[in-house]
């Protein structure tokens, strides 16, 4: 029973690891949206998004089934929650990437005109 436990606390630190290295990329690609306006990065953003919020799905499934059916105490369950509460603050960041790509090209007054400030964060981000 314990070796169960063990391989879906791995699982658990898998599929947190695999929604971690998603959020560094998804903002990679709205900062490169910022830089760049190549609107190939809106769908590649949407769909890291979705990839996200999938992953958090995940996780909160094998968080909920290990509590459950596991009982974890002290380092375990320790591990268990902050895992919750990591999930939440990455699809946060998820979503506010998907928000940057869906709001900055409205705030252009024609396709020529570009916010220059909006430029230099982005760079100074890099």
């Amino acid at each position: 029973m314990r070796d169960f436990f063990q391989e879906q606390m791995k699982a658990l630190h898998r599929e947190l690891t695999m929604m971690g290295a998603a959020c560094e990329e998804i903002i990679a690609a709205a900062s490169e949206f910022l830089t760049e306006w190549d609107e190939s990065l809106v769908e590649k953003v949407k769909q890291i998004g979705a990839q996200i919020d999938e992953s958090e799905s995940t996780i909160e499934d094998i968080c909920m089934k290990l509590l459950l059916r596991q009982q974890p105490v002290a380092r375990d369950l320790r591990q268990i929650g902050a895992a919750m509460k990591m999930i939440t603050d990455m699809e946060r960041i998820g979503d506010q990437a998907e928000d940057i790509v869906d709001i900055v090209p409205s705030m252009t007054v024609s396709p020529d005109e570009q916010f220059p400030e909006i430029r230099g964060m982005a760079k100074a981000a890099e």
